[in-house]
């Protein structure tokens, strides 16, 4: 038990017994001397009464004071000790781990914590700074009690790592193929000049003293560089000797050319400053841990501006910097994030790639990002507001997207492709429009990224890259209608709109009505290219999920590219009320008319194939054929009962094609991910305040809060809860975070 602990224990037994002295005194008073009743019952009662409150504040004033100077003595250990901390296992291997150290200059504890100690209502941290290790990044927390740290987000921190390491390597070897294309132009303009003057010395025309003067004004190093390359055929007939990176030659196989890249363009060695690198913006950096994996573990980085608009963050950021000594590549900063990326608008102080991962939406800083960014730089963007963005708030997607979202199966990749559509808007405003390398659906959020290029030529092309939704209310058949068309005679180009919805007045599968949606992104959701890149680059050491960022890739490979959206083949038997089909048979019987198919990393039953939706319903009622429904208990107005009774127009074999398991599964690869623990999902906002004590009674009064308003209690926010129900609910929870 601590001194100051000790003392308010005694002050508060001291003050129980003053007050039950006085109680004493006066019932010996008011028996032995009433005459003088009121004037000692008020001298004594109120004498002992404020005694023992003046006795009671005192405990908490010591407590209140040995607490402030703990803060002031840790704030000087950790200024001075913080370059002696050793990070441990994070520079062996990479693994996430929660330590703490205890830096105060009291020293430990050296007896046990009485646990019958009334609490203060404040927190007392023995121990205010704890240490949470992921990849080769440590950062410390200025409090055990409240670490915001989520380990769910950790597939999303190394699965960006890997493609920085991949954009940097590529940003790299860009840049020394412009340097050779430069010295190839240079080398063929001189050549061109050594052999006109060789012609023009042996001709006989009037200006030949000028030519041979205006030949001779070449500097002596350009000369000497011209007699290095006299005997190299020109650049347009084959590539230089020396040029091993030179991409003239033609592609022939994407698979060999993803070799040699992987070959001739290594991942950069992180590790250290690279003044020729990419300028990376974390624009909401809280502790900072994403920017310090950034320096430590992505090569070719020239800068990292580590933001965030919070005073507390800023210091945490800080002092996580100093301790992993990389202040000459991250930058801290206290600001706006939307005004800083506006105050680097301009070409020359843009950025190489920008990270947002906020909470909930991050719509607006959406139209920074897109002006800050290079051209041929890249976005990495995180949503978490999922209900939002799958259809449980249509006015409210549509008011930060610019999109209306609808409820559905294949509502994950619709909330990728209403994200993607998004940006798309955001970039033509400014005649830029982007190319999306990696679109993901993980967990509780989405995440994408995209490469931003400045073209208004191409920015005309855009309304062909989105499609209206239209999706059957009954049996959820969509179609896709594109805002416009592109006619291409010649060198005439005409850009149209489209004609008419697929769809005007009910489903033909099912006679429901439609509802509309988006618009979304109908254009593909992935780069192939760069997914072999990212997938090649991965190494097993360097990444604690490196098991689900592989399977994950692949999976993302197999997609089809030009299929939007998804069909969910228990979706499909329980709308027609049947059996459900395998989904090797359910493939193989697409495959066997012809068409193509793959399966979406967003679900685990998805269908994605090119058939037309009437040829998909044919293989659901040859599926009927052979395992019968029953009808009679179907309700007219199902639509299954529709569906199942129109005559098929396609004849369906359900005979298993070799291509009907996918690689991915073949490889038994981690497709999708069981959840490890309980509460695998966001947490709530960071907070800086010691006082936790209605934190608890707030999360339990605010549960099912808009269920009892729909019900007509209104009053909810009046409702106080009993010491009994918190207690219980105390209790639940903290059972919950010992399992």
């Amino acid at each position: 038990m601590s001194w100051f602990n000790y003392i308010r224990e005694k002050n508060e037994r001291l003050t129980n017994l003053r007050l039950l002295g006085s109680a004493s005194l006066w019932l010996v008073i008011y028996n032995y001397n009433k005459p003088t009743k009121p004037a000692v019952f008020f001298l004594y009662s109120v004498t002992y009464l404020i005694t023992g409150v003046i006795l009671r504040a005192c405990g908490f004033v010591v407590a209140l004071t040995q607490k402030v100077r703990w803060f002031h003595d840790n704030r000087q250990v950790m200024a001075t000790s913080s370059s002696n901390m050793d990070c441990g296992s994070c520079e062996d291997k990479t693994q996430t781990t929660t330590k703490e150290k205890d830096m105060s200059a009291s020293g430990a504890h050296t007896g046990s914590m009485d646990t019958k100690d009334e609490d203060p209502g404040f927190v007392v941290d023995t121990m205010p700074y704890t240490s949470v290790c992921e990849g080769k990044a440590e950062v410390l927390f200025p409090s055990s009690h409240d670490v915001f740290y989520n380990p769910v987000q950790e597939f999303n921190r190394d699965l960006s790592v890997a493609v920085l390491r991949v954009f940097a390597a590529e940003y790299k070897e860009r840049k020394i193929q412009q340097q050779q294309k430069a010295e190839s132009k240079i080398k063929a303009r001189l050549k061109t000049e050594e052999g006109n003057k060789d012609i023009q010395e042996h001709s006989k025309s009037s200006d030949t003293a000028y030519t041979s003067q205006d030949t001779c004004s070449i500097p002596s190093d350009a000369t000497s560089m011209t007699q290095n390359v006299s005997s190299i055929p020109p650049a347009t007939s084959s590539p230089s000797s020396n040029s091993s990176t030179s991409t003239s030659a033609p592609v022939k196989d994407s698979s060999v050319e993803d070799e040699k890249l992987t070959e001739k363009y290594p991942i950069l060695p992180p590790g250290g400053r690279d003044e020729e690198g990419i300028r990376i913006l974390e624009g909401l950096a809280a502790s900072g841990l994403r920017s310090i994996r950034y320096a430590k573990e992505v090569g070719g980085v020239k800068e990292i501006v580590a933001n965030d608009i919070s005073t507390q963050a800023l210091e945490c950021m800080r002092r996580n910097i100093n301790h992993n000594k990389i202040e000459n590549i991250v930058k801290p900063s206290h600001n706006d994030a939307s005004l800083v990326m506006y105050e680097n608008r301009q070409p020359e102080s843009r950025f190489h790639a920008i990270d947002l991962d906020p909470y909930g939406s991050p719509h607006i800083f959406l139209d920074g990002a897109v002006q800050s960014v290079v051209d041929g730089g890249i976005l990495l963007i995180t949503c978490t507001d999922m209900a939002v963005l799958c259809g449980n708030s249509p006015e409210t997607c549509y008011g930060k997207y610019g999109a209306l979202s609808c409820k559905g199966r294949a509502c994950h990749e619709m909330a990728l492709r209403i994200v993607l559509q998004c940006l798309e808007s955001h970039a033509n405003r400014y005649g830029r429009y982007i190319v999306p390398l990696l679109s993901l659906s993980a967990d509780f959020y989405v995440r994408v990224v995209v490469r931003v290029h400045s073209s208004k030529l191409k920015c005309k092309e855009s309304f062909t890259k989105v499609s209206w939704v239209y999706q059957c209310v009954g049996c959820e058949t969509t179609s896709l209608l594109p805002l416009g068309r592109i006619n291409v005679n010649g060198r005439s180009i005409k850009y149209q709109l489209s004609t008419s919805p697929p769809a005007v007045d009910s489903c033909t599968h099912c006679g429901h009505r439609y509802q509309m949606a988006g618009p979304i992104w109908s254009d593909p959701i992935h780069d192939r290219d760069f997914l072999r890149k990212l997938k090649s680059s991965l190494v097993e050491e360097d990444f604690v999920t490196y098991r689900r960022m592989y399977g994950t890739l692949t999976m993302l490979e197999e997609e089809l590219e030009d299929v939007p959206l998804y069909y969910v083949v228990d979706k499909l038997a329980s709308i027609a009320g049947i059996n459900l089909c395998k989904m090797v048979h359910f493939r193989s019987a697409l495959l066997n008319a012809g068409y193509r198919v793959s399966m979406s990393h967003a679900c685990k039953a998805s269908i994605k194939t090119d058939a037309p939706p009437g040829f998909v319903w044919d293989v659901v009622r040859a599926w009927e054929k052979q395992n019968p429904a029953n009808k009679s208990r179907m309700p007219d107005d199902r639509p299954g009962k529709r569906i199942l009774t129109q005559e098929s127009q396609s004849e369906v074999s359900f005979e298993l094609h070799p291509d009907s398991n996918p690689e991915s599964r073949k490889q038994d690869l981690l497709r999708f991910q069981i959840n490890p623990e309980r509460y695998w999902g966001p947490k709530s906002r960071a907070r800086t305040s010691l006082f936790h004590g209605d934190q608890e009674e707030k999360r339990v009064k605010k549960q099912g809060k808009k269920r009892r308003v729909q019900n007509g209690d209104t009053d909810t926010s009046k409702k106080v809860l009993t010491e009994k129900t918190i207690s219980n609910v105390t209790h639940k929870s903290t059972e919950g975070m010992e399992a």
